[in-house]
């Protein structure tokens, strides 16, 4: 870093070049003459010279003592990133390809600075505080098409916040990061006014086509797994490169399980409303779904509990466990199974589940999330410690069917109840064989055949079954996706979890 006298020159006004020659000599004439009359400015600590290398030098060529202003502390990085470009952007006449590299340098620093600001805010907000068991547990219980890996959220860019600061087209910031990266010698007489941008550009174009072209290096060949479908259908699948492992949930709101782990995909329900279909038939996912949703059992993944490491920051060896959705810890040793799958479908060859089972109950460190319109196939297996078992009843037809298996279940430290999508009003003749009882609207997805619409269940449905499952003891969880149903405005002073 620059320093001048005591001062470290912020690196983004060191930037801008110094002036030189004549144009020193009057502002050292003009100093003797009149005094600094343009505050030089340093940052709220005094350590930094923000603005004003130009007058600081000036003042120890004329001998005249310097004038300071000093920032407030409120000003951010991103506020004093922007005030240097101020205050250089109006005092020098830059022409387009100084301002494109200015943009560039401005980029850089200005998404370090957002990094930094992130940073701060985690360390003085933690995520991993846990909260008390008598906070509404479960709260954050997410949506079916919540289960799968989060697909990532465009944000606003900094390229796209330096261009507009600065002034310099987006075009013209395009060039000068390509000049700067193939020919510095050339960006650096960009900077110094000696040549314009267009042309610094033709010339790198020029160099990189008088460049002997290199040969191109032959692509590995793929190693071929032969993975089989619930009929037996050899499907070709690429080895992975590393140990299997469970999927993180990074970011995405779901507190209570922070893995998913699929050993099976694939499903034969046939619901229309179906997330796990609508990403499996996707053109997008096709690679990660080679026989898209025909049910497909994954050998290579079975070895995913015991090669996943807790990360460290969540290894609580004196935390017990709870059933507090907002606990992380908690939410580290939880890993929902099959979410791309219904496991225990009538169609799941025995020799799957057994495999699934058999890797669970090997690795019982971990909580084990499942879930099933076919709970019946429950019964009589085994269970990891830990395990909850959940069963999906979206229609009339799978209450007794629900009912009459979950009667018969034991070994599962959970056993909850998914009426998410509630797509008809349900009658239930006891709810005392769950633990929780979940309820939800339908979202919309897009299916091979058409997009499903959006669907949220009248007020008088999703109350009846309420009453009913306080009165059996069971806690109730009411999605937020309720709320567009009619008459459900409600839920807006209503605890989103309840005993």
């Amino acid at each position: 870093m620059t320093t001048l006298g005591p001062y470290t020159v912020h690196p983004f006004a060191d930037a801008f070049p110094l002036i030189e020659g004549e144009e020193f000599e009057d502002l050292v004439s003009d100093i003797k003459r009149n005094g600094l009359r343009d505050p030089i400015v340093l940052s709220p600590d005094k350590t930094v010279l923000i603005d004003g290398r130009n007058r600081y030098r000036a003042c120890e060529a004329a001998g005249a003592d310097p004038v300071f202003e000093t920032l407030p502390e409120r000003y951010t990085e991103a506020m004093i990133l922007d005030l240097i470009v101020s205050k250089n952007l109006a005092r020098r006449q830059l022409n387009a390809g100084q301002k494109a590299l200015m943009a560039l340098e401005y980029e850089r620093y200005y998404a370090e600075s957002v990094k930094a600001t992130e940073s701060a805010r985690k360390l003085a907000n933690p995520s991993n505080q846990h909260v008390t068991q008598s906070s509404a547990t479960m709260a954050d219980l997410p949506s079916q098409d919540e289960w799968i890996e989060p697909m990532a959220r465009e944000e606003r860019t900094s390229r796209e916040r330096a261009a507009k600061v600065v002034g310099a087209s987006g075009r013209a910031v395009q060039q000068a990061k390509a000049v700067a990266r193939d020919a510095p010698d050339l960006a650096e007489k960009v900077r110094s006014g000696e040549i314009a941008l267009d042309r610094a550009d033709r010339e790198r174009k020029q160099r990189l086509a008088a460049m002997p072209k290199p040969e191109p290096a032959p692509k590995p060949q793929a190693v071929m797994l032969t993975l089989r479908t619930h009929t037996g259908n050899e499907v070709a699948y690429p080895k992975p490169s590393g140990k299997a492992t469970f999927n993180e949930s990074k970011g995405a709101g779901i507190s209570w399980a922070a893995w998913s782990w699929n050993p099976v995909t694939g499903c034969l329900h046939g619901c229309d409303y179906c997330y796990a279909r609508e990403i499996a038939t996707s053109d997008r996912y096709s690679s990660a779904y080679p026989a898209g949703f025909t049910p497909l059992f994954h050998h290579e993944r079975l070895d995913a509990p015991a090669n996943t490491a807790i990360p460290a920051a969540y290894r609580d060896d004196n935390h017990t466990g709870c059933d507090d959705g907002n606990c992380r810890v908690c939410a580290y040793r939880r890993v929902f199974v099959c979410s791309m799958a219904d496991l225990y479908g009538r169609w799941v060859p025995d020799e799957w589940i057994q495999q699934v089972h058999a890797s669970m109950c090997a690795n019982p460190q971990w909580q084990y999330i499942t879930l099933t319109k076919f709970p019946a196939r429950y019964v009589g297996l085994e269970m990891p410690p830990g395990a909850w078992v959940g069963t999906s009843v979206d229609e009339q037809k799978r209450v007794r069917i629900a009912e009459d298996a979950f009667r018969k279940i034991e070994g599962a430290a959970v056993k909850w109840l998914s009426l998410e999508p509630l797509k008809e009003p349900l009658e239930f003749t006891d709810l005392s064989m769950f633990d929780w009882v979940v309820i939800g609207a339908q979202t919309e997805t897009r299916q091979p055949d058409g997009t499903v619409a959006a669907f949220a269940p009248p007020f008088e449905w999703v109350a009846r079954i309420v009453v009913q499952a306080l009165d059996a003891g069971c806690r109730v969880h009411l999605k937020p996706n309720l709320r567009s149903g009619p008459g459900m405005t409600w839920l807006d002073q209503y605890p989103l979890s309840k005993q």
